[in-house]
């Protein structure tokens, strides 16, 4: 679900290695509290930008995103959509680091995270999190789901996310981590 666009005269993307990920949740009743971390190493020869599509459940409400990079532990802030955008794209146009997460606009339960000028050798790890109502099945069952792939509703061929700072993507609907 994570492609690059590195400034090459190919233009050719290509995967980030995804490192590992680390899912810990807190069932309380009907509800969980969810941390999703997920690290990411840029191991081509240039900078990167690395462009990520993740799904959550329809009914969650995310609450945190981190971006750690070597001593650096970058938080979000809350802003509007188009001036989030801007201040990322202009972030990138001054060679500095840059992350932005918004929310895709064709779905609510689709999120798109942006990390701008990882630099070569780097690694990025990625902190979400989120809260979820659980779905009772039954009498005395609860449900407690982690969406990993985005469902071929979306698209049934094939994918794409973009970046604001002008980087066309395609997703990937599975892939194997063995």
């Amino acid at each position: 679900m994570l492609r690059i666009k590195s400034d090459t005269s190919t233009r050719d993307q290509k995967y980030v290695a995804l490192k590992s990920v680390t899912i810990v949740s807190k069932i309380r009743s009907f509800g969980a509290d969810v941390s999703i971390t997920q690290l990411f190493r840029n191991d081509e020869n240039q900078p990167i930008e690395a462009v990520y599509c993740f799904p959550i459940e329809e009914n969650a409400a995310i609450y945190s995103f981190v971006a750690k990079i070597d001593d650096r532990e970058i938080r979000a802030q809350l802003k509007e959509k188009i001036q989030a955008q801007q201040e990322y794209i202009q972030a990138l146009q001054q060679g500095h680091g840059a992350y932005l997460m918004e929310q895709d606009e064709k779905s609510q339960d689709i999120f798109i995270i942006n990390v701008g000028a990882l630099l070569p050798g780097k690694e990025c790890q990625i902190q979400i999190m989120y809260v979820t109502e659980l779905d009772l099945i039954s009498q005395n069952k609860i449900r407690f789901v982690v969406p990993t792939t985005i469902a071929p509703r979306y698209n049934p061929s094939v994918g794409g996310i973009s970046s604001p700072a002008g980087t066309q993507t395609k997703y990937v609907q599975s892939a194997s981590y063995t």
